[in-house]
């Protein structure tokens, strides 16, 4: 199947008489078909290239869940009593349970309970509307803002991973309600659901917490551009830039020491929000945050 491609390869280079004759004597529609040949036998070979990835990319991530559930199960063990000493600190600085579980969209759609440490009040979407957090959330306890910047509310979701919901690192989970209006709004939303959501992610990493729709398609281009890329010196990264975010380290010191920053990714399919925008902070070197929005869906029922 490949032998044109070393047709002639032998002949020598001073042997004119012979090659005049060669070429006299092929068809003039040859070059053409060779040519197609070739580009056919091009697209073969590159369609098999992303199969074989695919499979390299399939059999990492399942490696990855079985270390990450025994990962994950020691850590949480380790983190117990920090974990505890938080939901006590929670319960006594604001009226609610300390912890928490919220339905979220998992791995092929599928739905799971996620745990988390309660930064809002009890009663922050009592009206029934779903609000992205905003800067100066007046839902958001004093603790409560304390344990977003250090990402300590995050701490119970060990005990997903442990359980094989979740990952380490990965697309963020979302609620199945917002889930359905975003793909409404968003082609291919639910392509990020292709893999287990992660405690941590390079979105996460990159960008603030959504505020509008602009700011979910940025994380989807980002979770894609994840799963597409993903690897062992990635997450590790990944995971080594959480911890440094949870002792005080600034992202944007991070992700430049980490190398995580993806202005690039963002640039490259032109979602890096226009000049003018209003609006909140700035990370990965100066990507702004813009205005705030909310979705309106029935209020969530929270499994007791």
């Amino acid at each position: 199947m490949l032998e044109y491609n070393y047709e002639g390869a032998g002949a020598s280079a001073h042997d004119d008489d012979d090659s005049s004759i060669m070429t006299a004597s092929l068809p003039q529609a040859s070059a053409p078909i060779a040519v197609q040949r070739r580009r056919r036998l091009s697209k073969v070979e590159q369609a098999r290239g992303q199969q074989w990835d695919a499979v390299q990319r399939g059999r990492y991530f399942r490696r990855k869940y079985q270390v990450e559930r025994v990962l994950s199960t020691v850590m949480l063990f380790a983190v117990a009593p920090l974990i505890l000493l938080l939901i006590v600190l929670v319960r006594l600085t604001s009226k609610g349970a300390g912890l928490y579980r919220q339905r979220r969209v998992g791995l092929h759609g599928e739905t799971f309970d996620v745990f988390k440490l309660r930064t809002m009040r009890a009663d922050a979407e009592a009206d029934g509307v779903l609000r992205w957090s905003t800067k100066g959330d007046s839902r958001i306890t004093p603790l409560g803002a304390i344990l977003r910047k250090t990402h300590l509310d995050e701490l119970p979701q060990l005990w997903n991973v442990a359980k094989g919901e979740m990952s380490l690192t990965g697309p963020r989970p979302e609620r199945p309600e917002i889930c359905e209006k975003l793909a409404q709004k968003i082609d291919g939303y639910y392509d990020r659901t292709a893999v287990k959501p992660g405690i941590t992610g390079i979105a996460q990493i990159n960008l603030e917490p959504d505020r509008t729709i602009d700011d979910v398609r940025r994380k989807q281009c980002l979770d894609l551009h994840y799963i597409e890329n993903a690897g062992l010196w990635l997450d590790l990264r990944m995971v080594m830039a959480t911890v440094m975010r949870m002792v005080g380290i600034r992202g944007t010191t991070v992700m430049r020491w980490m190398k995580l920053c993806r202005r690039d990714v963002l640039e490259a399919q032109g979602l890096l929000p226009e000049d003018g925008h209003r609006g909140g902070s700035t990370d990965c070197d100066g990507v702004p945050v813009v205005a705030a929005t909310s979705l309106r869906v029935d209020r969530p029922r929270h499994p007791k």
